[in-house]
């Protein structure tokens, strides 16, 4: 018995690891003031759709490319047997976020810090790139971008 209550506790303790996404709806410093005029003014009936795969501590592809005021559709999909998570400190700021798509919700909230995706899973940011830039992102939970889960996000015209 104690062996499973152990079991358990380290389960619990290894779940929370990973948290939530981490969205608003009310402006954070930095992010973009006007990205609730963006979101109502983006025609969503044909968005761009890239996907991204997590597997083995890696993003495939590593690079990605969105253009700048289009509607985009990223759809990321968990194809491994433990939680990641999707977080950039200068993309984030730089988009308009109409939605985050999951298995089990719908999350509308302008303005986005980190993304979760749970093991096995799939997620989709439904967006616009307001900016131009190239920007580093990574899996924000522990050890994981030391193993090589890093990417970079192009924004072009």
């Amino acid at each position: 018995m104690r062996h499973k209550l152990m079991a358990l506790s380290l389960m619990v303790v290894l779940a929370g690891c990973a948290g939530t996404d981490e969205v608003s709806t009310r402006l954070p410093p930095g992010f973009l003031t006007n990205a609730q005029e963006i979101i109502a003014a983006t025609d969503w009936s044909d968005p761009e759709v890239v996907t991204l795969t997590i597997r083995d501590h890696a993003y495939s592809p590593a690079e990605i490319t969105f253009h700048r005021d289009r509607a985009t559709r990223l759809v990321v999909v968990n194809a491994s047997d433990s939680d990641h998570a999707i977080e950039s400190e200068q993309f984030f700021p730089d988009i308009a976020v109409e939605r985050i798509f999951g298995s089990d919700q719908t999350v509308r909230a302008p303005w986005i810090k980190k993304l979760v995706v749970p093991a096995g899973q799939t997620k989709e940011l439904w967006f616009v790139p307001a900016r131009f830039g190239a920007y580093p992102f990574q899996c924000s939970l522990p050890g994981h971008a030391s193993l090589g889960e890093r990417g970079l996000i192009d924004v072009v015209r």
